[in-house]
């Protein structure tokens, strides 16, 4: 912390020394100096220590006036200097004024590119980790267009999703794929939302102040011997965690500690680091490797072509009273039912795709369901988790849990994924 310029401390003993009356104008040099006071009375040092004896010491004052007269010093110059050791409030504001001016410095951006490593599974949702996976190449690109519109695309290896400023689509290997008139960022969710680093910075301050989170400001030297500004943020595990099926299966859903590596002076985003809080320590699932920004975009980046077998995600439809009305656990054992059966028109009712290739009926077809428990939630997903347990034809048996939602339009339960 740099030492003000004004003489303040010599001002106020001056007054509380050289005075007839041996009272200083307390009130008088409050106003003057506000933030000093907020320093001398911050709710920090009464936590820390007030509460280990100082505070009944304030009220110890002698009669004589010498003795007040060096109380009154001693008393401003402890004050001083116990509020001058204290890191908590300055650290805080500190931490928060560099995120504020990380994204202030990418305000006007026109593109930016991240690649991230991250622990989670090829083929899966982008936001899914886990400490018991591999590290998985991410790459992220976002433009930002004059017209205020924007274009993106997130990949990894077997999965890819492109917005166009007009419609998303989705492509997972080997022939799964979607397309959705608007711009559906929630396929990607948190992991997109690094592109709008401006955005990502304020939120995290929000989340810091409404969860009490703790920000930490500290400098260091990179690789390369230069200066950086590292904020570290100790965040908590955000939704309902009664079942912890979800916890530690997202950035959101982990107690996590993100460092942040800023520029000290263009003050932008160079790096980030997500550590998952576990029982055997801490471990690393998110690592961004590059960060650049304004760079040229290749023509065709937001384009995605789906190759001809591609199976189709389509919205449910809405159906007759007896199927529309099941519950999460009515809806799962359907499914297995209708996949036990091999009956496939039966199972398009609740899995909303074009079609069942070949692959799905060999693996689903002739199932034998042995056990279906009770739905329960966990986390934010805003749908249902029914366990299971069956048996495929081949002998091999999968307990899992399937992910049934009915936030759509029909407004009725169909498969989510847990397969």
């Amino acid at each position: 912390m740099k030492r003000a310029k004004e003489n303040w401390l010599d001002e106020a003993l001056t007054k509380a020394i050289g005075s007839e009356t041996h009272e200083p104008d307390f009130e008088s040099w409050r106003k003057k100096y506000v933030s000093k006071v907020e320093i001398l009375t911050n709710k920090a040092w009464k936590q820390n220590y007030v509460s280990k004896g100082f505070g009944n010491k304030w009220s110890i004052i002698m009669k004589s006036t010498k003795t007040k007269v060096a109380s009154v010093a001693a008393i401003i110059v402890t004050a001083v200097f116990i509020g001058l050791q204290l890191t908590q409030t300055p650290v805080v504001s500190a931490a928060e004024e560099v995120f504020t001016q990380a994204a202030q410095a990418v305000k006007n951006l026109k593109s930016v590119y991240i690649k991230a490593n991250v622990r989670t599974i090829a083929n899966d949702n982008f936001e899914l980790i886990g400490v018991e996976y591999d590290f998985v190449t991410n790459e992220l690109w976002k433009q930002f267009n004059d017209d205020g519109t924007t274009c993106w695309r997130a990949e990894k290896s077997d999965r890819v999703v492109v917005y166009d400023s007009n419609s998303t689509t989705l492509f997972i290997k080997p022939n799964h794929g979607a397309k959705r008139d608007g711009n559906c960022d929630g396929i990607v969710g948190w992991l997109l939302g690094l592109t709008d680093v401006g955005k990502v910075l304020d939120n995290q301050i929000d989340s810091a102040k409404k969860y009490n989170w703790d920000l930490q400001l500290t400098h260091k030297k990179n690789h390369a011997d230069n200066e950086i500004l590292v904020v570290t943020i100790e965040a908590k595990a955000q939704g309902d965690f009664t079942n912890d099926y979800l916890k530690n299966k997202s950035i959101s859903s982990s107690d996590s500690k993100r460092i942040y590596y800023f520029d000290p002076e263009t003050k932008r985003l160079e790096g980030l680091e997500v550590y998952l809080h576990t029982d055997t320590g801490d471990i690393l699932v998110l690592e961004i490797v590059d960060i650049q920004y304004d760079l040229p975009l290749p023509q065709g980046l937001f384009t995605l072509d789906l190759p001809e077998d591609t199976a189709l995600f389509k919205e449910p439809e809405t159906l007759d009273d007896k199927d529309q009305q099941m519950k999460p656990e009515e809806m799962a054992r359907a499914f297995f039912r209708a996949c036990a059966e091999e009956n496939w028109d039966e199972v398009l009712k609740y899995w909303p795709i074009t079609k069942i290739d070949q692959r799905l009926k060999g693996y689903l077809g002739g199932l034998e369901i042995i056990a279906i428990g009770e739905p329960f939630k966990s986390g934010l997903y805003r749908g249902w988790f029914v366990p299971y347990e069956i048996k495929f034809k081949n002998g091999e048996i999968k307990k899992m849990n399937l992910a049934v939602r009915n936030d759509n339009k029909a407004k009725r339960y169909v498969f989510d994924g847990g397969l």
